[in-house]
């Protein structure tokens, strides 16, 4: 790739300019879905100053502990593209991964993807390397997140006592993730069925695409069918080693929603660790699509309400302040590693000689693919 070739991300991944009216009206929804679960939902739990007062229990060595266990996870999900891309390497899937997740936690839309796409191109990557990538740690993400309500329900089962609004939040999530399940295997084994369900799929999408801004309409069956031959291969080579980091990310994500409530004083009477990784596993399963980016609002709504729901209305105060920690750390701490690195990537990407002040945002880099013979 030339010095001064233009990189742009696929067609799927790019968006369109919204007239005034259309940016006008996703505002005014996102502004009124902000109020009522910031203005109306939240404060029927807590009042933000009983939930400041939760906060402010944090001691030092938790946010230090909560500060290295977010690292981590940032780190986790960095090794994942790396598992799958022999010639990545963690400090360069790293840079993209944190600069993306800036991104897709700020703007709407397939922005964080995009910019990872821009940037691994930048890298030397091909589109199929990126695209591969891309499709196969999502898949198997999504799997194991499907997985883990199966996981909640057998460890419950090793409690003397699990409340029964635990059971029932286990059980939907479980119920989910048999239907999802079961897609995923028809897909895989049937071509037919591939190509009928990735045309449902289509309609759906196309028609909603004026709301996320997306190009004209693509053909999901095709896309669905091509899906998969195109994994399988990259599964059959690298599942295990994805799997564990995988697994390795959820738990610490889990771990810091255990040491955020704990920290705030959420105790042990109202929800033991193993009730809590139950609503952990099945909020993972409803935010698996994100409505708001980074879905702030959302998620910390459906943890405030499960966790609070599974604990019959004890530590109310307290639940809601962990909440507002782990996303504190989840949700900002990648913003504001990815406001860090984002000089270091752009200088990483910058060809030699460029002035700083001609600099832009993602610069063209020197190509490092090898020669063609």
């Amino acid at each position: 790739m030339a010095d001064d070739e233009p990189v742009s991300p696929p067609e799927v991944l790019e968006t369109k300019k919204s007239s005034p009216v259309q940016a006008f009206v996703r505002a005014a929804l996102t502004l009124l879905l902000i109020y009522l679960i910031f203005g109306v939902l939240i404060p029927s739990f807590a009042s933000y100053s009983d939930i400041w007062d939760a906060i402010k229990q944090v001691s030092a060595g938790a946010f230090v502990l909560l500060l290295a266990l977010t690292v981590l996870v940032e780190a986790m999900k960095s090794m994942a593209p790396v598992v799958l891309i022999d010639k990545l390497g963690l400090g360069r899937s790293f840079l993209a991964q944190e600069t993306s997740a800036m991104i897709s936690n700020t703007v709407p839309g397939p922005s964080g993807t995009a910019m990872r796409y821009v940037t691994y191109r930048r890298y030397g990557l091909t589109t199929e390397e990126f695209g591969r990538s891309t499709i196969v740690n999502s898949l198997w993400n999504n799997a194991i997140i499907l997985l883990m309500p199966t996981l909640a329900v057998a460890l419950l089962a090793t409690q003397d006592k699990v409340p029964t609004n635990v059971w029932w939040l286990t059980l939907i999530g479980l119920g989910i993730t048999l239907v999802g399940v079961v897609l995923v295997g028809l897909i895989l084994h049937s071509e037919n069925f591939a190509r009928r369900f990735g045309e449902l799929l289509g309609r759906a999408i196309n028609w909603a695409r004026g709301v996320v801004k997306r190009p004209k309409p693509q053909d999901y069956a095709t896309v669905i069918v091509n899906f998969r031959f195109d994994i399988r291969d990259s599964v059959r080579r690298h599942w295990l080693g994805l799997s564990g980091v995988i697994v390795a990310k959820e738990f610490t994500t889990f771990l810091i929603l255990l040491v955020s409530l704990r920290a705030v004083g959420a105790g042990r009477v109202s929800l033991t660790a193993i009730e809590i990784f139950a609503v952990y596993a099945v909020v993972k399963v409803l935010t698996m699509i994100e409505i708001t980016p980074g879905g702030v609002g959302v998620t910390e709504a459906l943890y405030i309400s499960a966790l609070s729901w599974a604990a019959n209305g004890q530590d109310n105060s307290a639940i809601t302040g962990g909440v507002f920690v782990f996303r504190m750390f989840t949700y900002l701490g990648p913003v504001l590693l990815g406001l860090i690195l984002w000089p270091v990537l752009n200088r990483m990407l910058r060809p030699t000689g460029q002035q700083d002040a001609t600099a832009p945002a993602v610069p063209a880099a020197r190509d490092t693919t090898e020669p063609r013979t």
